[in-house]
């Protein structure tokens, strides 16, 4: 009897319900809504030097973000439009659950792994390249725009959070 119930609830479980629409979930390209400019903060925090922040910020507003949640992880990437990149930064890279990864950034490789990647989240956890310095970057959806939260903590326990907002790009 106990084992019937076991596989009654095993099934139960198994049967997954069904997918929200596309429009509800992370997947997709999204690009930016607001506040426009708003990472140079954040960029002078990892690393990017001072002088070309700003117009680095502002190169990020016109670009987009492509987010692809799987079974197995998830990707992000900056689809590639008109501008280069003016410091060291890597901008597209596949996490895999239950692995790290090593990014790319202007002081040096931090180690990443995924800490949370559902169709409605994605959490990024990034750390380094100094001693207990380290990011963590969320994406959810919120109604039909995407919430993209960037927190810098440095080893002084200085703390740089950006919030920025995302609607789905024109098909």
């Amino acid at each position: 009897m106990l084992f019937a119930t076991a596989i009654a609830i095993g099934a139960m479980r198994s049967s997954s319900a069904p997918l929200p629409p596309i429009e509800e979930t992370l997947s997709g390209t999204w690009v930016i809504h607001e506040p426009r400019g708003a990472l140079r903060d954040f960029l002078v925090a990892v690393g990017a030097p001072r002088m070309v922040a700003g117009p680095f910020a502002r190169a990020l507003d016109k670009d987009a973000v492509a987010l692809n949640v799987t079974g197995s992880g998830a990707s992000v990437e900056t689809p590639k439009r008109s501008w280069s990149m003016p410091v060291k930064l890597q901008a597209n890279t596949t996490y895999v659950r239950g692995q790290e990864s090593i990014v790319s950034t202007p002081r040096g490789p931090q180690r990443a792994k995924l800490e949370l990647a559902t169709q409605e989240e994605l959490t990024i956890l990034k750390r380094g390249p100094a001693k207990g310095e380290h990011v963590v970057e969320r994406y959810r959806t919120v109604g039909a725009r995407l919430e993209q939260v960037l927190t810098h903590y440095a080893p002084t326990g200085a703390v740089v959070e950006v919030r920025r907002t995302f609607v789905r790009a024109a098909a």
